[in-house]
């Protein structure tokens, strides 16, 4: 608990305390303590930590090992990142989904892209079990993050050929239309979310966020009724969300094309017959102010139905 809330000082006396009492620590315990100081950045005492829980006699596992690189990735200790990967094997640590990801965001970290896409393709080839949607979302990231969307898209055309746990969830596909609708590659992310609707295998709908981030790129670009009008429909028919985006969202200060009007409620027989009244062109029968006046009579066009329900309403 101490190290989850950065509380160093108090979980490394904590340790002292349990070992004087005789109550030896386990990789669970030296793990919770490495992770908080990867929290706070202090890689230097997380290995430490590490290194002390080897001289034990304790073997790492993929948990611990796994909080050291992302701690190492996350504060740009690539050097030290390095160094743990060499002796991945020497610990006989088997990566995870988790720590595919990690790998993948270094390497787009460092801006060393080929790398990130070697190590996924090398273990795609081998069968790896260890690729997942998630290490896809990462790599996707990674192109975007390296300004490489054509090669997002050609990596997102590989994911499709991974193994069945493997292929591209609603999270991809929303990483992807993310991705290009920021680089105004509104098209291409049309195509691909026109792709998710027709794919059929989403267990999820698309992300909202990235629905509205390409909505916007198609508004921008004039292209809302070529594309934004259809995909709305397709994402409705998919029983997906379409975004409702404000009237200043319209491609030129007007009102969205994706927005739909609610549908009127169905008419009560005393406001049809009061709206009957109204096309004909006069609105009689006992409509009386709220002061309780005589009925009065009103004249109103065959189309204000609106008006009608309102008199019908302060009659009530």
């Amino acid at each position: 608990a101490y190290a989850r809330v950065g509380r160093m000082k108090e979980a490394r006396e904590l340790l002292k305390r349990m070992e004087e009492d005789g109550c030896e620590p386990n990789v669970i315990t030296f793990s919770a303590i490495v992770k908080g100081y990867c929290m706070e950045g202090n890689l230097d005492e997380a290995f430490a930590v590490f290194e002390a829980m080897l001289t034990r006699g304790l073997t790492a596992d993929t948990v611990i090992f796994n909080t050291l690189l992302d701690g190492c990735v996350r504060h740009s200790g690539f050097q030290l990142a390095d160094a743990l990967l060499a002796k991945m094997e020497e610990y006989s640590v088997e990566p995870s989904n988790f720590t595919m990801s990690i790998i993948v965001k270094m390497w787009g970290k460092r801006r060393q892209l080929d790398k990130a896409l070697e190590v996924v393709r090398r273990n795609a080839k081998d069968g790896c079990r260890s690729l997942d949607s998630q290490v896809g979302c990462c790599l996707l990231s990674a192109c975007f993050l390296n300004q490489a969307p054509d090669r997002a898209l050609e990596a997102f055309a590989e994911m499709k050929r991974w193994a069945a746990h493997a292929k591209p969830d609603a999270s991809t596909y929303s990483t992807l239309i993310t991705g290009l609708a920021r680089k105004e590659l509104a098209r291409q992310a049309a195509e691909v979310a026109f792709e998710a609707c027709e794919a059929g295998a989403l267990q999820q709908p698309l992300g909202d966020e990235s629905l509205q981030l390409l909505f916007r790129a198609l508004q921008r670009q004039g292209l809302a009724e070529e594309l934004g009008e259809p995909l709305a429909a397709k994402l409705r028919a998919a029983g997906m969300h379409v975004p409702g985006l404000s009237m200043r969202d319209g491609p030129h200060g007007g009102e969205s094309h994706y927005r739909r009007a609610p549908a009127p409620a169905e008419a009560t027989s005393a406001e049809k017959a009061v709206l009957s009244a109204a096309a004909a062109g006069s609105l009689t029968g006992g409509l009386r102010s709220s002061n309780g006046a005589a009925p009065r009579t009103c004249k109103a066009e065959p189309q204000d139905w609106m008006a009608a329900r309102r008199a019908l309403g302060a009659q009530r």
